[in-house]
């Protein structure tokens, strides 16, 4: 590829030996550069196997989330597209010449790949399961906020490519969705609050967030009640409706985000904001 076609990947990842190779072997001969980004002392093998295939591997303090790590790996990378890709997933390499192509035609800023999700034996897919994992850097705003995916110029372009994501455990029961909830959601709420945290962003206003932080507060008990449900609903719209694992999957994001308002709820009683 040639200079203006360089491409970054962008790894944050957790105590994942099982699956990191498989990831990381998967895109090797795509990319220009591998960053991996460990969320705190690594104590498996992880960080052993990355080296294998890069020297640009950063371990920082330990948060619990990927996503307020993201944009330090975004600093790191001197590509100019960057492909986010999680330690549990992967892409068939007989898509990296279709990978190359777009790329170099350059019709957008960002494309978003199918997506599926992982029962313990096969892989489950259905209308409206994507990921943006593909984007050109300089065109790209991001926060480092808990479950912030990020947005572009121009595009994005849905493709018919898949982003596997084979994690070694089942994914979509309630109670691996449980017992992510329980580490999730205090983090996530404390980002509500400025004065908890330090906001990291790529190319995003972080006062925007700020002042939309602070209207959620403002009107908490509207958003315990009623957020929660345009959530479920805009996720049944987007396709999720269409089959009994999509609707489980729904069902779970609208716990998801009341237990998150909940928690802020009570941030602001302690904090008085």
């Amino acid at each position: 590829m040639s200079e203006a076609t360089k491409i970054s990947a962008c790894l944050v990842v957790y105590n994942e030996e099982s699956v990191i190779e498989r990831c990381l072997a998967s895109v090797k001969d795509l990319v220009d550069e591998i960053i991996v980004v460990h969320d705190g002392e690594c104590i498996d093998k992880t960080l052993e196997i990355a080296k294998k295939f890069t020297d640009k591997i950063f371990v920082r303090e330990h948060i619990g989330e990927a996503e307020p790590h993201r944009v330090f790996a975004l600093n790191q990378a001197t590509g100019d597209w960057i492909l986010q890709i999680d330690g549990d997933e992967y892409l068939e390499i007989s898509n990296h010449q279709k990978i190359r192509d777009l790329i170099n035609q350059s019709r957008c800023d960002g494309y978003i790949f199918q997506w599926e999700l992982w029962d313990g034996k096969e892989p489950v897919h259905f209308k409206g399961l994507q990921k943006m994992c593909l984007y050109r850097k300089a065109n790209f705003h991001y926060l480092g906020v808990p479950h912030q995916i990020g947005s572009v110029d121009k595009g994005p372009e849905i493709l018919d490519l898949f982003l596997r994501h084979r994690p070694i455990y089942n994914n979509i029961s309630w109670k691996s969705f449980l017992k992510k909830k329980r580490g999730w959601v205090p983090i996530h709420a404390r980002y509500f609050f400025p004065e908890l945290v330090f906001y990291e962003s790529f190319n995003y206003p972080v006062e925007d967030w700020k002042k939309n932080s602070y209207l959620i507060r403002k009107n908490i008990a509207k958003y315990i009640i009623i957020e929660p449900i345009i959530n479920l609903l805009g996720q049944l719209k987007n396709g999720l409706w269409t089959s009994g694992v999509g609707i489980n999957i729904a069902l779970q994001q609208y716990i998801y985000y009341l237990s998150l308002y909940l928690k802020v709820w009570k941030l602001k009683k302690t904090y008085g904001k």
